[in-house]
This record gives C-alpha cells, structure tokens and sequence, in this order.
C-alpha cells in the first residue's frame, strides 16, 4: 500500500507541476497579445482606385471652374504660386493686363459662341460666363509665368502669346465636354 500511495503522491506531483508550466504559458501569451493590441493601429490599405468620368451626370455646374492655363503640366506648386501672386497689379497700371480683360471682355465671349457653334457643342451663356471668370482670375499669374520664362518678351508678344493660351485651354475644355444643354 506504501507502494500505491507513493505513485499516487508522485502523479499528483507531475500533474501540478505540468499546471504551473502551462500557467506559466498561459500569462505569457496574455502578455504578449496586450502588447500587440497596444502597437497595432488599425490600417486601412487602399489598392487601387478607379474613376470612370464618362459615367457622371452632372445636373448643376456650381463652384469656381478650373480649365487649366498651365502649359507644360506644371505641377501643384506652381499653381500655389500662381494663387500667391493674385492681383499684385491693378488693371489700370498693368497695360497687359488690361488689354487681356479687354479681351476677355469683347473678343473670347464672341469666339466662344463660334467655337461652340462650329463644333456643335451646347453649351450655356452662364457656363460660359464662368468659363471666363475662371480664365480672368488667372491673367495675372500668367502675365507673370511669361514674364519670368522669357524676359525679354515685348508686351505685345505677352499678350499675343496668353491670348493663344487662352483660345487653346478653352478649346481643349470644350472638346472634352460633353456639353450641358441649349446654349
């Protein structure tokens, strides 16, 4: 009997000691999923994103209308730069800028209309008038971008050289859109 109490006593023993070893496993794991959860942020992964424009109706045109001035694809900093230079210069004592409001006034309005019509683009009088707002906003900093890529440049090629800017950007705008009714 001594004999049967002994290998009892001995696998009690091994059972305690096989509970402290996985009580032991157990805590660790505990500590290390803590720390896990503690330095893991959620990420989220975008892969790819795709936008199919020909797909968008666009019932209302509102806000400001960008069509892009920008030859030679500038890039984000060069438009922060045109936006820093706004209106540095009245109308009144630039005279390039003024021949170019002159002209946006009284020649773009007229070519519009001709370049729609012979392209058979409808297009509105006030997404027209937005057109040349947006253009109008941006003479100043292309005044400047000429100015500073060529120095030398009198004023009549300045102003020769952004009325062709202007005829082409619009007509690049006009032949990418699809049109928003009678105009």
């Amino acid at each position: 009997m001594n004999n049967n109490y002994q290998s009892w006593q001995a696998w009690v023993q091994q059972v305690m000691k096989h509970m402290e070893k996985q009580q032991q496993m157990i805590n660790q794991l505990t500590q290390k999923i803590e720390q896990l959860q503690m330095n893991e942020h959620p990420k989220t992964v975008i892969e790819k994103i795709e936008y199919h424009f020909d797909q968008l109706k666009i019932d209302t045109l509102e806000g400001t209308l960008q069509i892009g001035l920008t030859p030679n694809g500038s890039d984000a900093a060069d438009i922060g730069d045109f936006y820093a230079n706004q209106g540095q210069m009245p109308p009144q004592q630039d005279p390039v800028l003024h021949q170019l409001q002159k002209y946006m006034n009284t020649d773009i309005p007229q070519w519009m209309n001709q370049y729609t019509r012979d392209h058979d683009i409808p297009v509105t009088d006030h997404h027209k008038e937005q057109i040349i707002a947006d253009v109008r906003k941006q003479l100043s900093q292309r005044i400047e971008h000429y100015k500073n890529q060529n120095p030398d440049l009198d004023d009549a090629g300045l102003v020769n050289q952004v009325q062709n800017e202007i005829r082409h950007s619009i007509a690049q705008y006009f032949d990418s859109f699809q049109g928003d009714g009678t105009s």
